[in-house]
Order: structure tokens, then C-alpha cells, then sequence
């Protein structure tokens, strides 16, 4: 009886192709998206799997309670408490430190950026990072590179032996490289410092301080055997004993239990400092997306077979006159819906190989997941109870026909006075679609302000410069006399960024936090920063390492001003200050507010000072018209005075555009909206395809009476564009909350206006008009004596 069905149902969706391949099209593009949150999901079970302690490795958390007994939960814990463990109690194994720090590392002539974590010895036996070639770094001064990392550095020669360099660690002595490792951890690292190395003093300080339980995470591998229960009931003695006579300044006290590593991804709470394991909300998030995606092709299939009610009632009397019975009847729907769903599973996979590839997709979703048999079932089983729903109510529905309900006219399904439940589908359908429209046109629109905006100061024609291990002055003087070239500056970092340096200014007994930028005394010229009081940095400023005896300036804006209470700009200008509690600066100048930060933020409090030691880039000002000129010559410079690193200069105008733009996530939200829009036309084609084909006889007749092409057209659609019409006032204010709710994490940002609503209404009906013009024109153009003779 099964195979009949299966049978059945095939000839069914052969017979009606055009339907069919409307809906196998539709739950394709809902399969994709969900079986991409599906593959994601299992990558966020299957994070830390490689480890072969994973089951015994367990990290100590903080719970630090506050002074109004608010409790925040912290990842990290104090630094003495890993020793502590394994030096009193028998069940731990071993114990390490882990201290997540970035650093700015050189060799082989070259600079990076790069993030580190220095770890003791027992890490590389607690976790299970394999090792391509040499030792762990577990002496002092010693590193172990990842594979990427040694290749950036050293290219495809041994890096083994070989030094990296940090202006505040020291050197390091690189003694092993990383395997390849395609599964994800909850740590992510470019190297992995020896934490033997000896460190500053105050770094020592806060590795045996017991109040300082942000420095570091702290990992234990329990003996085999031993529960997490075992360990939990030691902390709290452990924290009892440790912070006796403690004073704390903000925290009541905090205490400490214990986390699983197996249990760190997904992650089911908001840790302060939590590292890279995926968040239960985001996985949550996606999936409602994917389930969003697919109920629209389910709407699609519901609307479309629900329209062909009528053949369909008259099969279900024939079956109950022959003695079918209603769940047999069931049976029958629920095959055809299973049939069209495994050919859409066949369609969504085809989809999936396309899409994988995308960098959003690799970098966020599939990346490092494991495509095992597990993952294809669970895609077959979810397509198949996604089959299974989608048919549920057609299958309700229309078996509950009655033999003698098929020889009268039949109604439709009424839901709220007189709107069928498939005209309510299609509202809900093109609803969707606008909403998630008018949400990334906001997004799309914000991204490309933050791009092209004004920020304050020059972006163009100016050229930036990593200058990596060359010395900011020498390559100064070989491009002072380039034809060209206007002025050259050196900065420590990049406006329009994430800010720079931090630091704290004190004014007499107060204090407040600032953005700290290095820059050289043609900085505010090269860039038209306009100094509304005082002046610019003297040429003969300090260095701040004591090697000029000239004073030292400093150049602060507007908001500093306020934020330091310096009174006016003009009496700000020569007041002195105390940087970081260390340095007497006075200021020089006041420069007009401009936005050196994200858009996220309010402009910030800045300070401007020379301190040569802290340049990174360099920064040329072009005359218009001489750029392909001058970056010719600028490359050839560099090939001189760096030939073993690579030219990596970028004009600011396309850094700029590529941090804010972020063309990858556009363009997968994109590929997301146009599924939803596909899906929701192609559903509106179906359903106008089917109703001309029911109208064909009046269509006829109305034609011999001498109706017009265009009357007939609006005839047939003006029931249809209603319906657009109602999906737009229904998504306009929604899609506005939705725009609006991304928009207002920024501190400068987009306004939503006609501009984006007008045109997300616009698409909408120029494709829905589209969709149901090309139907409707064909069938007023059909031939009256054809119809009216078929009839």
C-alpha cells in the first residue's frame, strides 16, 4: 500500500509540473538555509572534540559578587588558584594557566599584529594541539607558532630555531609549529608564548594576586575517575581560605565552580571574558531564520494545493466511494508532500555546494565542521518531518471531504470574515519578505555611511603604510622629495578604527580615561585637522623617553576639554597634565572633535602626542592626479629599503570601505532576502496561474463582449495587488522597528526614511506586479472560440 502511495503521489507531481517544481523549488531554499544553521549547530556540539581529555578537562569560573549583590560571571579566575589545586589535592592532574594577550611580534624583516596566549607547561598536556614539527614552548622565551602564522613570517623554510621579537616580552625562540587543525576550539591563537618567560613586574604582581581574577583562565585535568562534584566541593574552601583579610575596592567577594570542557559549546550563559565557543542565542537566531525561510515554501505548497481544492475533492470522493478510509486518504497527501520534500532535500544540496564557498558561509557557519553521516541523516530526517508538516493541513483538510460536498461549489477556507486562509499565506509570505528587506536595506545603508562619511578629517589621496620593521625616519627622507608627494606623517594607528591606544590623564586629583594616538608634528596638517586654539605639535617634541629636553606637548579636542574640565579651548592650551600617572605633558592645542572611532560610539576624549617609539604607520598625502605615480615610486622604495617584506600600502578611502563595508555579510543576507522573495513569487505565480486557469471560460466570454486586453488583466490581478497592498501596510512599521533596532547601537547612523521604505515597497510591487502581470496579459490575450470550445 505504501508503494502505491509513493506511486500515486508521483504521477501527481508529474502531472502538474509547474506546481510541482514551484514548491520543490521553494522548500529547496528553505533546506538550504536550515540545513546551514543545522551544520552549524552540530559544528557547535563537535567544538573541542579532538581533545582526548575533554571529558576530564574542566576551567575554573568567577562569580564576583557586587557591592549592590549583583553577580557577574567572569571566565577567567585568579592566577595562583591553578598551582594551589595541584599542589593540594590529589586529584588533579594537572593545572594550567592560560593569558590571552595581542602583541605587535617581528622576524625575518616583517611585523604582525598578532593574537597570543602565553601558557604553562602542563597546557600542552591538558589539551590536545598536535604538533607538525619541533617542541612545545615550555622554557622560558620560547613560542609555538600555528602553520599559517610560521608561514607569514618565515615563508616555506624551517622555522624551528628561529626568533620572534616583542618590544615589551622580549625575544622568543620558536620552537614548534602547529598541526593543521580543522575542528573548532573555544581557543583561537596565531602562537602560544611560554609563560616561564620572566615578565614586568606588575605582570608578576597580578599573577600572584588573589583579587586579580580577570588576569587569566585557569584549566585543571582531574585524574580519570574523579566527578566534577569532587572538585566542586573543594572550591568553595579553597575561595574561603584565599580571600580571608582580602579588601576588595568594587566586589563584595566572588566564587569559583567549575565548567566542563565538553560542556563550553554551545555556550547557555554570558561569560565576561568568554572566549570563541558559540552562543545558544545566535545558534537559536539562525535556525529561527532557516525555520522562517522554510515556512514560506511550506506556505507555498499549502497555498497551491489548497487551490486545486476542487480536482482534489473530487479524488478524495472517488477514494472514499471506493472505500478509502481518512487516514488512508491522509496517507496519500502526506506521500506526495514526503516524495516533493526528499526532491527538494536532492535540490537543497546542490544549493548548499554553491553557497559553501562563500567566505560569510566558510568564516561564520560551516567552517571546520564535519560532514559525516550523522549530518546526512539528520538532513534527510529533517527534510522528511519538513514534508511531513507542510502536508499535515492539506492533507486535513481536504480529506475530510465528503462524497456528496464535491458535486456543489466549493467556498474556500475562511480564517477572519471572508479572506481564505491561501490569501492570508500570501500576505504573510511578501510580509516577511519586506520586512527582512527593509532590515538590510538599513544595515546595507548604514555600512556604506560609515564608508563614505565624512570622519573629520582627510581621506583623500592619502596613502597608508604599514612600516613593519623599517624605521619611520628613513623612509621619511626618501619620500620627502618624491614628485607628488605633499607632506608624510607617522602615526601609531589608523583613524576610523577601533581607537588606538587607551590611557588615563590626571588633572590634580581627578582622572579620565582617553584614546591615545602617537603622531609625528606634521600629523594635523597632513590630515586638515583644523586646531581651533593653541597650536600644532613643535617640531622639537619630546619623545617622551627623556632623550629631548624640550617640554612636552600634547594636542587634545574638544571633548577632552569637557571631559578633563579644562574650562575653554583657549584655556586649555598650556595647562599641564600627568599621562598615565607618569609623564608631565603640557597641551600644545586643541584640535576640532572629528570621528577617530567606530560609529558605534559618541566622539571620546583623544590626545595626541610624539612618541616615535609607537609608530606603525606612515601616511602620505598625494597630489590629486599623481596617485598611480607616486604608489609606483613609493613601491619601489620600499622593494629598496624592505626587500624581504611586502608592500602592503593602502589608500585610506579603500580602508575605510573595507572595514566598514563587510561585502561578505551583505551579500549572504542578500542571497537570504532573494530566496524569500523567490520563494514568495514563485508561490503568487502558482496561485495566478491557477485562478486564470479556472477563469478561462469567463475570460472568454468577457472578451466576446468586447472587454478590453487591460480590463482584463486588471480583472484578473486587482485581487492579488490588494493583497500586495496589505502585506505592505502590514511589514512598513514592522520593517522600520526592525531597521530601527539595528540602527540604534550606533551613536551616529542612517536615518529610515522614504528613501528606504519607498523602495522596499517599490520592489515589492514591481516584482509581485511582475509576477502576476506575466500570467494575467497571456491569458487576456488568449484566443475566446479556444476557451469557450474547451469548455
Amino acid at each position: 500500500m505504501i508503494t502505491n502511495y509513493f506511486k500515486i503521489a508521483w504521477r501527481n507531481l508529474w502531472k502538474h509540473r509547474l506546481f510541482s517544481l514551484i514548491n520543490v523549488f521553494g522548500l529547496a531554499s528553505g533546506l538550504t538555509v536550515c540545513l546551514l544553521a543545522i551544520a552549524h549547530i552540530k559544528g557547535a556540539f563537535d567544538h573541542d572534540n579532538f581533545h582526548t581529555n575533554r571529558e576530564r578537562t574542566y576551567r575554573i569560573l568567577t562569580d564576583v559578587v557586587g557591592k549592590n549583590n549583583d553577580v557577574t560571571k567572569y571566565a577567567t579566575s585568579p592566577m595562583p588558584l591553578g598551582a594551589l589545586l595541584e599542589l593540594e589535592y590529589t586529584f588533579v592532574e594537572e593545572a594550567a594557566r592560560v593569558v590571552k594577550t595581542y602583541g605587535e611580534f617581528s622576524g625575518n624583516h616583517k611585523q604582525l599584529s598578532l593574537l597570543c596566549f602565553a601558557v604553562d607547561p602542563a597546557f600542552f598536556q591538558i589539551f590536545g594541539y598536535k604538533l607538525a614539527q619541533g617542541q612545545p614552548a615550555t622554557e622560558p622565551n620560547t613560542v609555538v607558532l600555528t602553520r599559517e602564522t610560521a608561514e607569514k613570517f618565515f615563508g616555506t623554510t624551517n622555522p624551528i630555531g628561529k626568533t620572534v621579537e616583542d618590544k615589551d616580552l622580549g625575544i622568543f625562540t620558536v620552537t614548534g609549529v602547529l598541526a593543521e587543525q580543522s575542528a573548532r576550539s573555544h581557543l583561537r591563537f596565531d602562537m602560544l608564548l611560554s609563560l616561564q618567560t620572566p615578565y614586568k613586574a606588575e605582570h608578576r604582581a597580578a599573577f600572584e594576586d588573589w583579587r586579580q581574577y580577570q588576569t587569566g583562565y585557569t584549566y585543571v585535568l582531574l585524574k580519570p575517575g574523579t566527578t566534577a562534584e569532587t572538585l566542586n566541593k573543594v572550591l568553595p574552601i579553597v575561595q574561603s581560605r584565599v580571600t580571608k583579610g582580602l579588601a576588595f575596592s568594587a566586589e563584595k567577594g566572588y566564587s569559583f565552580r567549575a565548567q566542563r570542557l565538553a560542556d563550553f559549546s554551545p555556550s547557555y550563559e554570558d561569560l565576561v571574558h568568554g572566549t570563541y565557543e558559540p552562543q545558544i542565542g545566535g545558534l537559536l537566531v539562525e535556525m529561527s531564520v532557516g525555520l522562517i525561510t522554510l515556512l514560506l515554501a511550506a506556505f507555498n505548497y499549502i497555498n497551491l494545493t489548497l487551490a486545486r481544492s476542487l480536482s482534489r475533492a473530487r479524488e478524495v470522493g472517488i477514494r472514499k466511494v471506493s472505500g478509502a478510509v481518512r487516514w488512508q486518504v491522509v496517507g496519500q497527501f502526506m506521500a506526495e508532500s514526503v516524495v516533493l520534500s526528499l526532491l527538494a532535500l536532492g535540490l537543497a544540496i546542490v544549493m548548499l555546494e554553491l553557497v559553501k564557498p562563500m567566505a560569510f558561509v566558510q568564516q561564520w557557519l560551516v567552517g571546520g565542521v564535519e560532514w559525516d553521516w550523522t549530518l546526512w541523516a539528520v538532513f534527510v530526517l529533517f527534510s522528511i518531518i519538513a514534508g511531513l508538516l507542510a502536508g499535515l493541513i492539506p492533507a486535513r483538510v481536504l480529506s475530510a471531504f465528503e462524497p456528496a460536498q464535491v458535486l456543489r461549489s466549493q467556498t474556500g477556507l475562511r480564517v477572519i470574515r471572508g479572506i481564505s486562509l491561501r490569501k492570508s499565506l500570501i500576505v504573510v509570505q511578501f510580509a516577511i519578505s519586506l520586512i527582512a528587506m527593509i532590515g538590510l536595506l538599513s544595515m546595507v545603508r548604514q555600512m556604506n555611511y560609515m564608508a563614505t562619511a565624512d570622519y573629520g578629517f582627510r581621506r583623500e589621496g592619502i596613502l597608508n603604510i604599514p612600516l613593519n620593521e623599517v624605521p619611520a625616519h628613513r623612509l621619511i627622507n626618501e619620500l620627502d622629495g618624491l614628485a607628488g608627494v605633499e607632506q608624510v606623517a607617522a602615526t601609531s594607528d589608523l583613524f576610523g578604527h577601533n581607537g588606538g591606544g587607551y590611557g588615563l590623564v590626571r588633572i590634580g586629583s581627578d582622572s579620565a580615561a582617553t584614546f591615545l594616538f602617537s603622531v609625528d608634528p606634521q600629523f594635523a596638517s597632513t590630515f586638515d585637522l583644523d586646531i581651533i586654539a593653541g597650536q600644532g605639535l613643535p617640531s622639537g617634541t619630546s619623545t617622551l623617553s627623556g632623550q629631548d629636553s624640550v617640554s612636552h606637548f600634547i594636542l587634545i579636542n574638544e571633548q577632552a576639554v569637557k571631559a578633563f574640565h579644562l574650562g575653554t579651548a583657549a584655556e586649555a592650551v598650556g595647562q599641564q597634565l600627568r599621562l598615565n600617572d607618569s609623564t608631565e605633558v603640557q597641551v600644545a592645542g586643541v584640535v576640532k572633535d572629528f570621528r577617530f572611532t567606530t560609529f558605534k560610539w559618541d566622539i571620546k576624549p583623544l590626545v595626541l602626542l610624539n612618541q616615535p617609539s609607537q609608530y606603525r604607520y606612515l601616511t602620505i598625502r598625494v597630489t590629486p592626479g599623481t596617485e598611480a605615480a607616486v604608489l609606483a615610486d613609493v613601491q619601489q622604495i620600499w622593494k629598496r629599503l624592505a626587500p624581504y617584506a611586502p608592500f602592503e600600502g593602502q589608500w585610506y578611502d579603500d580602508f575605510l570601505y573595507q572595514r566598514h563595508s563587510h561585502t561578505a555579510d551583505t551579500n549572504f543576507m542578500l542571497l537570504l532576502i532573494g530566496l524569500a522573495f523567490s520563494i514568495a513569487c514563485l508561490g503568487l505565480l502558482g496561485m495566478v496561474t491557477y485562478n486564470t486557469q479556472t477563469r478561462t471560460k469567463e475570460v472568454g466570454v468577457r472578451k466576446v463582449m468586447g472587454a478590453e486586453v487591460i480590463q482584463l488583466v486588471w480583472l484578473l490581478s486587482r485581487d492579488f495587488v490588494k493583497l500586495l497592498g496589505i502585506a505592505a501596510l502590514i511589514a512598513l512599521p514592522l520593517g522600520y522597528l526592525a531597521g530601527y533596532a539595528f540602527l540604534i547601537n550606533f551613536a551616529y547612523h542612517v536615518s529610515i526614511g522614504f528613501e528606504t521604505l519607498g523602495l522596499c515597497v517599490g520592489v515589492l510591487l514591481v516584482l509581485g506586479s511582475a509576477t502576476i502581470g506575466f500570467k494575467t496579459y497571456r491569458a487576456a490575450l488568449s484566443n475566446p472560440t479556444e476557451s469557450l470550445r474547451s469548455e
